[in-house]
């Protein structure tokens, strides 16, 4: 599959996916702490309930949106193909990598806590669970604050706020490439990073690659280069070809995971009708979610 086809063949998923999902139905109800602590701390049945009917919309709101994103990442990089235009290819190329790499390092996870705690997370949906249990997941709850909420702290902020939980703070890029690159440091997908910057940034990338160089007799020359945008375009996608899938499929599948997986807890908010019709069974990750499911509740019937 050429990065193109790559490219493409994710853009209709995603598409797909935008066309075939009714986003009025969706809107998240978040209570505040304040709440927890006044209302419901004596009723350990209702505040489990409420406590995971939250963190499943979370992990919807984090599937949905990081897929979205991508989306329109994608959108502006295939535009770019089809326009010949270099430069815009590396800007939505460059942020399609930081993206993916987000999705990756921040969502990957998700789908796997929630198949583990599949039991305990249905039994408190359904008000099953023990009254004398409170059961939460520090763990999920801070990836999914990271993801929708971290941001670059200030220094000001900082001074003023010392006790901002380290999930609030935005990673670096150099993490999204290592997570892409396989905990490599340097690999290929940040070779790809830092040569896409080069020409995103208005540094001597960005003006030279529209010209042609020659030398002859101690003189140098600058002609206009006829097509430069397709050249430099086609010698990218050929070069990082398997590095460009590889982020198209590290990027959108926590977020395919995350969805199908929540379809199969009983809380309607979340559910995706149009995941039940996305076979993942070629994931392994997939099979392994299906497989510690079916495990509690095989245990449950026993």
């Amino acid at each position: 599959m050429t990065s193109k086809n790559a490219i493409e063949y994710y853009l209709n998923i995603a598409k797909d996916i935008e066309q075939n999902i009714d986003f009025k139905k969706y809107s998240y109800t978040i209570h505040d702490n304040v709440y927890f602590e006044g209302s419901i701390t004596h009723n350990t049945v209702e505040m489990n309930k409420i406590y995971w009917e939250e963190i499943l919309q979370r992990g919807h709101w984090a599937a949905l949106t990081s897929i979205i994103r991508n989306l329109q990442w994608v959108k502006g990089t295939e535009q770019a193909i089809s326009e010949n235009n270099l430069l815009s290819f590396c800007a939505n190329l460059r942020c399609l990598i930081e993206s993916s790499g987000d999705n990756v390092l921040s969502l990957l996870s998700v789908p796997q806590i929630l198949a583990e705690n599949f039991k305990n997370i249905k039994d408190s949906l359904n008000e099953t669970l023990s009254n004398k249990t409170v059961y939460i997941s520090d763990e999920l709850e801070e990836i999914l604050i990271h993801f929708s909420y971290a941001r670059k702290i200030s220094k000001e902020e900082r001074i003023n706020q010392p006790k901002i939980p380290k999930y609030q703070n935005a990673k670096p890029a150099s993490e999204y490439l290592k997570k892409l690159d396989n905990k490599i440091e340097n690999g290929p997908v940040a070779e790809l990073y830092s040569i896409l910057c080069q020409f995103a940034h208005p540094a001597a990338h960005s003006i030279h690659y529209l010209l042609d160089l020659s030398y002859d007799s101690e003189i140098y020359k600058f002609a206009y280069s006829q097509n430069a945008d397709k050249k430099y375009i086609d010698r990218i996608l050929n070069a990082y070809k398997n590095e460009i899938f590889n982020i198209l499929q590290q990027g959108f599948n926590p977020g395919f995971l995350t969805l199908k997986a929540l379809n199969l807890f009983p809380y309607e908010l979340t559910k995706t009708p149009y995941f039940d019709t996305i076979n993942l069974r070629n994931i392994k990750a997939w099979i392994d979610i299906e497989n510690k499911i079916s495990l509690q509740l095989t245990k449950e019937n026993t």
